[in-house]
């Protein structure tokens, strides 16, 4: 067998782990109680590590640690492994009740906000002890679905598209409503086209610098709106359009949580933002794990 796979017999599975501890957290301390181990213990483990790969895996940067580029190597690949060895390895059979499993999910502060919040509540009462961690929204997360790192993408459907071999299914469709500050002289119920143009935006860029489900349709009519506000961030937003006359577009669903914030008003936008779908994504790998369809159950009934 050694002679097989030669590099296999320098470092043992619980290794592999502490590896994956060590370089995701980038601090001894962290790592150690996240593999139930003693700071020094985990110390010993890092410098075997180091011996056995011969790399310095992790280096001091400024007042904490940077991984070298082996160790973004090797977290990247343990990302995708260590969940299929825990596979072959166990049975398939997954009880929330007792289940200590990550769910890795990727996705904008809108998904954070409105579908994984409710999520997290529904496996709080069904699975106490599982773990769910989101992983901000960028150009790369359906990478991250195919690597393996992370589980689940909640995003716009077809924007931008998702490679073919990933699954997607549709949540729901949403629609767009218009925040603005109660004192707002605009009192009709709908803006129209040349009213919402004519006014100062507050936007949420979500891919390419743009909010894409309503500026690409405004520039596909050859118009545009005037924004003088750009965040990446809902509720940032939300609160600093407070007292001015800013117009924030948000889907329905996230205006619900965010006029918990402030007492905004709701304006329906123009006719020519249409409503959009929301989707969920993952990899075909995931498709019968009976942990991640579960988990995929609790997304479903938390939009429902």
């Amino acid at each position: 067998m050694t002679q097989q796979f030669p590099n296999l017999s320098r470092i043992d599975l619980n290794q592999l782990l502490a590896l994956q501890a060590i370089l995701e957290e980038r601090h001894i301390t962290r790592a150690a109680a996240r593999a139930s181990l003693s700071q020094p213990a985990m110390s010993r483990v890092l410098s075997r590590l180091r011996a056995a790969l011969g790399d310095d895996l992790l280096i001091r940067s400024g007042v904490g640690y940077e991984r070298t580029p082996r160790g973004d190597r090797l977290l990247q690949e343990l990302e995708v492994l260590l969940p299929s060895l825990n596979a072959v390895i166990g049975s398939n059979d997954f009880d929330p009740s007792t289940s200590q499993q990550r769910f890795r999910v990727t996705g904008t502060d809108y998904a954070a906000g409105v579908i994984v919040s409710g999520t997290v509540r529904q496996c709080r009462k069904f699975a106490p002890d599982v773990r769910v961690e989101v992983i901000g929204w960028t150009e790369d997360s359906y990478r991250y679905v195919e690597m393996g790192r992370c589980d689940v993408a909640l995003g716009v459907g077809s924007v931008p598209t998702p490679p073919k071999g990933l699954k997607v299914e549709m949540l729901y469709h949403e629609h767009f409503v218009c925040l603005i500050s109660v004192d707002c002289k605009f009192r009709g119920k709908r803006f129209s086209l040349d009213e919402y143009l004519r006014r100062p935006h507050a936007v949420v860029a979500t891919a390419e610098g743009q909010q894409t489900m309503i500026d690409r349709p405004l520039a596909d009519l050859g118009k545009a709106r005037n924004i003088v506000l750009q965040s990446p961030y809902f509720m940032a937003t939300a609160l600093n359009i407070v007292d001015t006359d800013l117009i924030f577009t948000v889907p329905t669903r996230l205006a619900l949580e965010l006029s918990k914030l402030a007492n905004f008003r709701q304006v329906l936008p123009p006719q020519e933002i249409t409503d959009f779908p929301y989707t969920m994504i993952w990899h075909p790998r995931l498709s019968g794990d009976s942990g991640h369809v579960w988990f995929r159950d609790q997304i479903r009934a938390t939009v429902k």
